[in-house]
């Protein structure tokens, strides 16, 4: 027989062994797909066509809308301690043209949102090792950032909202999850979210929770902090309604901004793939807990990270492997890096170099190239002869077909281009070289490429790219209006004295070879200045190249 000793010892150590489950994360597939039973709820709405990649269940699911009128989209913020890096351009950019798809190619009526963390360990630590004054350091890098992204050609959020103006609305979300029971105050009033009252914690990394012993302040290795306790008397706090005082939480700024703007239910947020796990993961735990769901997110796209060639780890400030944003645009322009991020899934890893960005440079002027040589044959600057009609509809349908179906496959920018560029291809054999006149339904089908032009065009530009050709318009510049100056006429006039200069230098039964090499000399001197001459049978063209040589650096060629 056992004693009553011996058996309230038994029963004490397995209710003591139950009370509280110690939970640490485990990152193995087995451990996920055996503890973790959720799945991806596809939302109820309007189907769009549209398939994106879902990483937790490892394949593409359809785009479904709540509401077509509206459609949400959160994406996260700079954290403004530092200058923005080509990491932090690379993200942007592509969520940039992730949004454009949507907003001017698929017309949904797209809101979104971001937040400025303003305040942080690293914005504190680094005012402190410089002498600044934080917020004073916060609002020069934040406004820095906002240039970058101007300069790169990245639309501004509808809303922008910052930490510290938000306070209360944190401070609030953070009472209903204390409220709730799904997080707790410590001793010294830090709070902490407990993740074993989340019964989906890990879904967007794929991975699972196991027991293990607590450490000595919070009840589970896995628990994170809501609300930081005041560690020193020289860093920023607010006053806490369950006492003492602190700052926020890294996790808890973008689930109480974008709960703020969208509330129980989002269509769409994004970031960079290194924050699905823990950021991600940890906003979504927050907000299923506050608004009592199992899915806040219904679509989570994280972009691909850009890192150097040759270094396997992402471009980072801490790592010491960054390049300004600044930096990259002495060298490339804006539009170059945009077709760089283009030539890759947004998905994908960015190997940076500069071989990409010649890539990128060349596929660019290619571009160029095309509308120039439409331009100069629509223009009657190369021999105009009969094209097969029918055969160019069905191209021109076929091009607009393959398009639609890349981006409708998790925006696949890359597939995309090289549709544009294939069709190009088709187009530019057709006024270049020398053919004889279709037999089958023959036509000038002038109006056919145009089309073609035009759509390529705008896709381009969807794209975030600028226009491919100059468009005429009002002379903004004042030194320029001053004097009655409009360059791309003044550009036209040299042309036009430089063609007559090749026709009689080739005009006789001996070429004039000076003439001919004070041409070739105009040609380089315009092109040092950005404006490739493109010389044709019946004529001359021009184009604003993609990059130009600097004049101090003669030696090197622009790009063709």
């Amino acid at each position: 027989m056992f004693g009553l000793r011996a058996v309230l010892r038994t029963f004490n150590g397995q209710f003591a062994s139950l009370s509280v489950r110690k939970c640490r994360r485990n990152f193995s597939e087995e451990a996920s797909h055996t503890n973790r039973p959720f799945k991806w709820r596809k939302p109820t709405g309007v189907h769009t066509g549209i398939n994106i990649y879902n990483h937790g269940m490892r394949q593409k699911v359809p785009l479904i809308l709540r509401n077509p009128q509206m459609v949400t989209w959160y994406t996260c913020g700079p954290t403004v301690y530092d200058s923005a890096h080509l990491g932090h351009a690379s993200t942007y950019v592509k969520v940039d043209i992730l949004q454009r798809i949507l907003r001017d190619y698929f017309k949904l009526n797209l809101v979104t949102a971001m937040n400025i963390t303003d305040v942080d360990d690293k914005i504190i630590k680094r005012a402190q090792l410089s002498g600044l004054d934080w917020q004073k350091m916060a609002r020069a890098y934040e406004a820095e950032f906002r240039q970058d992204m101007l300069r790169l050609n990245v639309q501004p959020p509808d809303v922008r909202s910052h930490v510290t103006t938000t306070m209360p609305i944190i401070v609030q979300f953070i009472q209903q999850l204390i409220a709730e029971k799904q997080a707790y105050v410590t001793s010294d009033k830090s709070v902490y979210f407990d993740v074993s009252k989340s019964q989906n914690y890990g879904k967007l990394q794929n991975l699972g929770l196991s027991e293990e012993k607590s450490d000595s302040v919070k009840r589970n290795t896995a628990d994170f902090a809501l609300w930081k306790a005041r560690k020193s008397g020289s860093e920023p706090t607010w006053s806490a309604p369950w006492g003492g005082e602190g700052r926020p939480g890294w996790h808890i700024e973008c689930s109480a901004i974008a709960g703020l703007f969208f509330g129980r239910q989002l269509d769409f947020h994004a970031g960079g793939l290194d924050l699905r796990f823990p950021h991600h993961e940890n906003e979504e735990a927050q907000c299923c807990a506050r608004y009592k769901t199992d899915q806040w997110v219904n679509y989570w796209l994280h972009t691909g990270q850009l890192h150097m060639v040759g270094d396997p780890q992402k471009m980072s400030k801490s790592l010491g492997n960054t390049i300004s944003v600044t930096d990259l645009l002495k060298k490339y322009s804006a539009d170059e890096f945009r077709m760089a991020c283009l030539l890759s899934n947004y998905r994908n890893a960015m190997p940076y170099s500069d071989q990409l960005m010649l890539t990128a440079r060349q596929t660019l002027q290619r571009f160029k190239n095309f509308h120039a040589d439409l331009s100069a044959y629509t223009q009657f600057l190369k021999p105009v002869h009969l094209m097969d009609e029918g055969a160019l509809k069905s191209q021109l349908a076929h091009t607009i077909t393959e398009f639609d179906n890349c981006l409708r496959d998790d925006f696949d920018t890359a597939r995309a281009i090289g549709v544009l560029m294939d069709q190009m291809s088709s187009i530019s054999r057709c006024i270049n070289e020398q053919q004889v006149d279709a037999q089958e339904e023959p036509a000038y089908c002038m109006d056919l490429l145009l089309a073609t032009g035009n759509f390529i065009n705008r896709a381009i530009v969807t794209f975030g790219i600028s226009e491919l050709l100059e468009r005429e318009s009002v002379q903004e510049d004042v030194s320029s209006s001053e004097h009655g100056i409009d360059p791309s006429l003044l550009v036209d006039d040299v042309i036009s004295v430089r063609r007559r200069m090749r026709e009689n230098a080739t005009s006789g039964d001996v070429k004039n070879t000076q003439l001919l090499a004070a041409c070739d000399e105009l040609r380089s001197l315009l092109q040092q200045h950005g404006i490739q001459v493109r010389d044709h049978k019946q004529g001359s063209s021009w184009v604003f190249a993609v990059s130009c040589q600097k004049p101090d650096d003669k030696s090197k060629s622009s790009a063709e």
